[in-house]
C-alpha cells in the first residue's frame, strides 16, 4: 500500500486493526482449549480466524501478517481433515502466530505498514511450514495407535464452547452495520459517476471485510450474499463486462437485504435471507461468461489464455491470434456466445425496486473521556441537589409542593446516576479470558499441569476499574503458578492430583466487587515469611505476637520475596506491593488466607463504583460524618446494663446473645461530644465481611446519597476514612470507611469474642 493515505483508506485500515485484535482475544482461550479438547466447532472457529485476518490483511497489502495467517491456515486444515494429528507444539506454534499477528497489528496501527515484520514472519512461517511438511507421511499410523477421544461430550468446565456472546453479537452488528453504511455511500457515488474506478476498490473492501466477518461468526445466508456481490465487483474491478451497463441498483437491493439480515442478528433472531436463492441467481445474471473461459470451451490452448491474461494490453482474442493459439473463427464464435449471454441475461433481469431498509442502531463508540465527564456532572447534579433540598434557609418552613418537586428531583437524579454508571459497567469476561493465555504460558514453562476454572464471568464491573486490576491479577496469577502450585510429581508425592486446580472468580458481594484467586497449592508458609520478614528488618523481635493475618500481609512489603531462586516467571521481589498500590489507588482491598499444604485464597475487594453511594448522616459534637449504608445492620440506644468493661478497659456491648467491641467516633476524630456516657448516645451496628462492631455518635441526622471526593494529597490517606462530601449547606463531611475501621479493632474484635465464651461458661 502506498505510503500516502487517504482518510478513508486510514479508517479501513483502523477498522481491521480494531476487528483483527478483538478476533485474537475471543480466540485465543479456543486455541489452547484445543491442546485439551480438539473438538471440530473450535477447530473450525480458529480456522475462520486465520481464514479471515489472511483475507483481510492480503487485500490491504500486509504481506507479512498474510503469509502467517495463511501458513496457520494451512497447518490446522491439514490437522482438521485428520492428515496430521495435533500435537501440543501445533498448539504452541498457534499461539505464536497469534502473538505475531499482535505485533504485527501494533506495526500496522503506528505505521499503516508491516514492512517491519519480515524476520519475525520468516521465522514463524518456516516454523509452521516445518510443522506442515514434517509428520504429514505418518500421519495415518499414530492415529490408529492412539486413538483420540473425543472430549465433546464433557467439556473441561474451564474452557466454555465457542458461542456468540451478546457482547460479541452487539460487536459484529455495529462493525457490519458501518461497512454496509460504508458500502452504500460508496455505491450510490459510483452510480452517479461510473467512470470512478477509485471508489470500486473501496466498495469491494468494505463488502469482503463484510463477508469475513459473517463467515467468522458462521452467519451463512448473509455470507453467501456478500460473497456474490464480491463477485461482482471483482469483474467490475478487473475491466471486465457485465451483462448491464451499471449494476448499482441491483447491488443496492443486495445491500439493504444484508441489512434487513443484520437487524434480525441485532434482535437475537437467525440471519436468514427470504428466497435467497433467486437473489443468488439475479446477482449470477449480472456476469456474461468470461471471454477467456468461453475460448478454452473452443478448444484454445489454456495456458495460452492465462498468460494472455496477464499481459493484458489489448483484448484477449487480438493477443491470442497474434501468438496463433486461437484462430480468427474461434474468438468470432467466443465473442458472439458472449453477446447471446449478455442479452439472454439482460431479457431475464427483472426490474428493480429499492426498499430501504434502516439500520437498527444497537450502539455508538464513546470516549471514556466523555463518560467520566458525564459521570462528573451528575455527581455535582447530586451535591446541587442536596444543597437545594436540605437548604439551610428553608429550616422550619412547611412548603408541601416544594417537598413533592424535590421528591421527583431526587428520583430524577437517582435514576439518571444509575443509568450513567451502568453505562460504564462491563463483565470481567474479557479480563478473565485473557488469563488463559498467560496461565497456558506459565504452566509450560514451569512444567505444571493446571486446570483453571472461571466462575462469575458475568459479573458486571467499572471500565476503568478493570484496567487498574489488570496488572495486580496477573502479578496474583504468577504468584500462585509460581510459588502457590507444586510441580506434579510434588503434589503425587503429598497425596494430591497431579494437576493442580486455580480458581478465578467475580461475584457482588456488599457493595463491592469481590475477584478471587484461589488454588490448592502448598499455601503461604509462616516460617519463612517470618524469617525473611526478622532479615529484612521489617518487624521487630521473633514475630510470636503476630496474627495470622498480619503475617500474610507482610508479603506486601516492597522488595518482599520468599523464592530460592529468581525465575523469568517471579521472585525477584516486585509485584505484591505493587498490587496493594494498585489496589489503594481505586479503593480497593486485599485480603489472604492460607493453610500451609493445602492452598491460598486471595481477594480482591472493590468498590462498585467510585462516585456515589448511599450514606447515614450521623453527629458527634459539631462535627457530621458519612456512614455507608451498606455496612449498617441496626441503630439503638443502649441501657448501661448491656455495656460490659473488660479489664483492660475496653468497652463491649450485647447486642441479643452477641458482644460487639465499641468503638467511639469522637476519640477518632478527637471531637468532644454531647455526652461521654454511651446511654446518652446512639450506637450503629456495622458490619464488615464477618466483623462486627458498634459506633457510638451522638445523632442520626438522616440518609443521602452522597458523591465521594478525594481527599487532597496535601491530606494524604486517613485511616478510618474513605474520602469526603459536600453537604447542602455548603460543607464538607468526612465519609467513612468501615473496612479500615474493623482492621484497626481486630484486636477488640478478639476480646469481644473472649467476653461471649466467658459468659456462656457462667
Amino acid at each position: 500500500m502506498g505510503m500516502q493515505l487517504d482518510d478513508d483508506q486510514i479508517e479501513i485500515i483502523q477498522e481491521f486493526v480494531t476487528e483483527s485484535r478483538d478476533m485474537i482475544e475471543q480466540l485465543e482461550p479456543a486455541i489452547i482449549e484445543l491442546g485439551q479438547n480438539s473438538d471440530p466447532e473450535t477447530m473450525n472457529a480458529i480456522f475462520r480466524l486465520f481464514h479471515s485476518m489472511k483475507g483481510s490483511a492480503g487485500f490491504l497489502e500486509f504481506t507479512h501478517l498474510t503469509r502467517v495467517a495463511h501458513a496457520a491456515e494451512s497447518l490446522l486444515d491439514l490437522v482438521r481433515n485428520n492428515e496430521i494429528e495435533l500435537l501440543p507444539e501445533h498448539v504452541t506454534l498457534f499461539c505464536a502466530a497469534c502473538d505475531f499477528a499482535k505485533d504485527a497489528l501494533d506495526a500496522v496501527d503506528a505505521s499503516f505498514s508491516d514492512d517491519t515484520m519480515s524476520a519475525a514472519a520468516d521465522s514463524i512461517s518456516a516454523q509452521l511450514h516445518l510443522a506442515i511438511d514434517g509428520p504429514a507421511t505418518s500421519a495415518a499410523d499414530p492415529q490408529e495407535d492412539h486413538p483420540t477421544t473425543p472430549v465433546a461430550s464433557e467439556p473441561e468446565p474451564v474452557f466454555p464452547e465457542m458461542e456468540i456472546t451478546e457482547e460479541m453479537r452487539n460487536s459484529f452488528v455495529q462493525e457490519s452495520g458501518e461497512l454496509l453504511q460504508h458500502a452504500e455511500q460508496g455505491l450510490l457515488a459510483w452510480g452517479e459517476h461510473p467512470e470512478d474506478a477509485d471508489s470500486i476498490g473501496d466498495i469491494f473492501r468494505h463488502i469482503h471485510s463484510f463477508k469475513g466477518n459473517c463467515g467468522f461468526f458462521g452467519f451463512a445466508h448473509l455470507e453467501k450474499l456478500s460473497h456474490q456481490m464480491e463477485n461482482v465487483l471483482d469483474r467490475v474491478k478487473s475491466g471486465s463486462r457485465l451483462a448491464v451497463d451499471n449494476p448499482t441498483e441491483q447491488l443496492l437491493v443486495s445491500l439493504d437485504l444484508l441489512q434487513q439480515g443484520l437487524n434480525n442478528i441485532a434482535e437475537g433472531k437467525e440471519d436468514f435471507i427470504e428466497d435467497l436463492d433467486s437473489h443468488l441467481e439475479a446477482l449470477k445474471n449480472l456476469m456474461t461468461p468470461l471471454l477467456g473461459d468461453l475460448l478454452a470451451e473452443e478448444g484454445v490452448d489454456k495456458l495460452a489464455i492465462s498468460s494472455a491474461v496477464e499481459i493484458q494490453k489489448k483484448p484477449v482474442g487480438e493477443i491470442l491470434m497474434q501468438q496463433g493459439s486461437a484462430t480468427p473463427e474461434q474468438i468470432a464464435n467466443a465473442l458472439k456466445r458472449q453477446q447471446e449471454s449478455s442479452d439472454e441475461a439482460k431479457a431475464k433481469a427483472k426490474p428493480v425496486t429499492r426498499s430501504k431498509v434502516p439500520a437498527k442502531r444497537q450502539d455508538i463508540r464513546v470516549e471514556l473521556g466523555k463518560l467520566d465527564n458525564l459521570i462528573n456532572l451528575i455527581g455535582e447534579m447530586v451535591i446541587a441537589e442536596n444543597m437545594l433540598i436540605h437548604n439551610p434557609d428553608l429550616k422550619g418552613l412547611e412548603l408541601e409542593n416544594f417537598g413533592k418537586a424535590a421528591q421527583h428531583m431526587s428520583k430524577l437524579v437517582r435514576e439518571l446516576q444509575e443509568m450513567a454508571m451502568s453505562i460504564r459497567m462491563i463483565p470481567v469476561s474479557g479480563l478473565f479470558r485473557r488469563m488463559i493465555r498467560l496461565v497456558h504460558d506459565i504452566s509450560v514453562k514451569a512444567g505444571k499441569k493446571v486446570d483453571l476454572q472461571l466462575i462469575g464471568e458475568e459479573t458486571e464491573i467499572d471500565k476503568t476499574v478493570i484496567e487498574t486490576i489488570t496488572d495486580p491479577l496477573v502479578h496474583l496469577l504468577r504468584n500462585s503458578l509460581d510459588h502457590g502450585l507444586e510441580p506434579p510429581a510434588e503434589r503425587m508425592a503429598n497425596g494430591k492430583s497431579e494437576k493442580g486446580t486455580v480458581k478465578l472468580s467475580a461475584r457482588h458481594e456488599e457493595g463491592e466487587v469481590w475477584v478471587t484467586i484461589e488454588d490448592d497449592g502448598r499455601g503461604l508458609n509462616r516460617e519463612k515469611i517470618l524469617e525473611k520478614a526478622i532479615s529484612k528488618g521489617l518487624i521487630e523481635g521473633d514475630g510470636s505476637d503476630l496474627t495470622e493475618k498480619q503475617i500474610n500481609n507482610l508479603i506486601f512489603a516492597p522488595g518482599f520475596s520468599t523464592a530460592a531462586q529468581v525465575t523469568d516467571i517471579s521472585g525477584r521481589g516486585v509485584g505484591m506491593d505493587v498490587v496493594k498500590r494498585n489496589l489503594e489507588k481505586i479503593k480497593g482491598k486485599i485480603d489472604i488466607t492460607s493453610k500451609l499444604g493445602q492452598g491460598t485464597r486471595i481477594n480482591l475487594r472493590i468498590p462498585l463504583t467510585l462516585a456515589i453511594i448511599d450514606g447515614m448522616m450521623v453527629r458527634v459534637g459539631t462535627t457530621t460524618c458519612i456512614v455507608p449504608t451498606l455496612s449498617i445492620l441496626e441503630a439503638y440506644r443502649p441501657e448501661m446494663e448491656q455495656i460490659t468493661v473488660t479489664p483492660d478497659g475496653d468497652e463491649l456491648a450485647r447486642v441479643r446473645e452477641h458482644f460487639f467491641p465499641v468503638v467511639r467516633l469522637h476519640q477518632i476524630l478527637n471531637k468532644r461530644p454531647d455526652s461521654e456516657q454511651l446511654c446518652n448516645g446512639i450506637l450503629i451496628v456495622l458490619e464488615y465481611q464477618d466483623s462486627r462492631f458498634c459506633l457510638f455518635v451522638d445523632e442520626i441526622l438522616g440518609q443521602q446519597q452522597t458523591v465521594i471526593k478525594g481527599l487532597s494529597d496535601f491530606i494524604g490517606t486517613v485511616p478510618g476514612v474513605s474520602g469526603c462530601t459536600i453537604l447542602g449547606d455548603g460543607g464538607v463531611s468526612l465519609i467513612l470507611d468501615v473496612g479500615t475501621l474493623v482492621e484497626s479493632f481486630d484486636s477488640k474484635k478478639e476480646l469481644a469474642d473472649a467476653a461471649a465464651i466467658s459468659k456462656g461458661d457462667e
